[in-house]
């Protein structure tokens, strides 16, 4: 609180005139000046104003100073943020867009991996990095009836029944009822199953199966009969990467060891030899159909993985898988144009994309998978695994979409949020700024 004080006078003298300022408690301070009249006291009044002026204007323009340092402060700050944001979602877009980083991304899941920014944006350019994180989710189910290894092959007609192949050399054939999670045994098959078998099923009451084992036998199992027969043979023995997948009424077969590539017509039950493999197909090998195209995995520790048209009877390259296939490899084909992988010899599990030609690497199986590993898709959401390498284990995969961490930062601001792509529908699932 200011305060203003002045002294007394007398008329017709000269007066002593002392105005004096208290400033809170007993500061004072005094103005000394002489005064001929009362009139014409403007004076006295601006010199009082000058000295409340000169205790005010520090603490103002101090006042107005720290004002426009917080200002300018404020707006830097705004401007880091709006660029940390628009970091973020270059990141988005690129993972929608460009899809030679989205597989870089995928491949590396678990990795942060850099994105630049193309240009500056408010002064600042946000150093971003992307990290795909492994999705899915494994549960162990009742152990196979028996060990399983080499042939060891799954198939699913639809229904509550996942039908199995032991492999290891027997004829051993069996189910898995998914509601009881138990396993049934069924009519044996008529030809012991090693390297080289493979079971399919075309969708409705058959099975088909090739016994491999470096034999030629060709079979066919009635699922309402419960019974097996043989059907003709094919022109080669089928050996180590030998695999059948069914298309259109034709059943695509590899033999195994070997760049032969068969087709069995169903209707007219005969075989016929279609264009070679890029490269001989080895242990690991497998095939699976989607919509008018057969994948393969070349197997034999390689990555490749080819594309046989079936409009152009024509193979091509496609992306290479995150790691080499070996023994184990599986192939199955899970709707909305997803085919998931069994690397083999490992724990690798993989997605690829058929729509963008791209892998992304989910979370690892259980256990390493060997010989007679097998995958098999049953519905929308979950799939099913053969551990193999002479083990019982089996396992169901519960699918979740894809998600990615998406982190940006700009000056001293920290934004990273998380993306959910499941087909086409996108997802944030939260958006955080440090």
């Amino acid at each position: 609180m200011i305060r203003l004080e002045r002294s007394g006078h007398k008329e017709g003298l000269i007066n002593k005139f002392w105005p004096r300022v208290r400033i809170k408690g007993d500061t004072l301070l005094k103005i000394p000046f002489l005064l001929k009249q009362e009139s014409g006291r403007s004076l006295p009044a601006a010199l009082i104003t000058l000295a409340v002026g000169s205790i005010l204007l520090a603490p103002f323009l101090s006042f107005v100073s720290t004002r426009s340092l917080g200002t300018r402060a404020a707006a830097e700050t705004f401007n880091e943020q709006y660029a940390s944001d628009a970091g973020v979602e270059f990141g988005i877009w690129s993972l929608l867009n460009d899809s030679a980083f989205r597989s870089q991304v995928d491949i590396n899941a678990g990795i942060a991996q850099p994105l630049p920014f193309p240009s500056p944006i408010n002064g600042y350019t946000p150093s971003i990095t992307v990290t795909g994180i492994p999705i899915g989710s494994w549960y162990l189910r009742e152990f196979a009836p028996q060990t399983i290894n080499s042939g060891g092959s799954l198939a699913y007609a639809g229904g509550d029944r996942v039908y199995a192949l032991r492999g290891n050399s027997t004829t051993t054939f069996s189910y898995y009822s998914i509601a009881s999670d138990q396993w049934f045994g069924l009519a044996n098959a008529l030809e012991s199953v090693g390297p080289g078998g493979d079971l399919v099923s075309t969708g409705g009451n058959f099975l088909y199966a090739l016994s491999g084992n470096n034999e030629k036998y060709f079979l066919r199992y009635n699922i309402a009969g419960n019974s097996w027969e043989y059907m003709p043979e094919t022109d080669k023995k089928v050996k180590a990467g030998g695999a059948l997948a069914y298309s259109g009424g034709y059943i695509y077969a590899l033999q195994g060891n070997s760049k032969v590539f068969w087709r069995y017509d169903i209707s007219d039950n005969s075989w016929a030899d279609m264009a070679d493999t890029l490269n001989p197909i080895k242990a690991g090998g497998d095939l699976v159909a989607v919509v008018g195209n057969i994948y393969a995995f070349r197997g034999g520790n390689n990555p490749n993985f080819y594309k046989y048209d079936i409009s152009s009877s024509s193979w091509s390259s496609l992306q290479n898988a995150p790691g080499g296939v070996s023994n184990g490899g599986s192939l199955a084909y899970f709707s909305g144009g997803y085919i998931y992988a069994l690397a083999g010899n490992s724990t690798g599990f993989w997605r690829y994309t058929v729509t963008i030609n791209s892998w992304t690497v989910l979370t690892d199986t259980p256990s390493a998978v060997g010989l007679g590993g097998a995958l098999e898709f049953t519905h929308s959401r979950s799939g099913f695994a053969l551990r193999g390498g002479d083990n019982a284990d089996f396992w169901e995969f519960e699918v979740t979409p894809p998600r990615y961490d998406i982190s940006s930062q700009a000056g001293s601001v920290d934004t990273d949020a998380r993306i959910e792509v499941d087909g086409s529908t996108k997802t944030i699932l939260f958006w955080d700024i440090d």
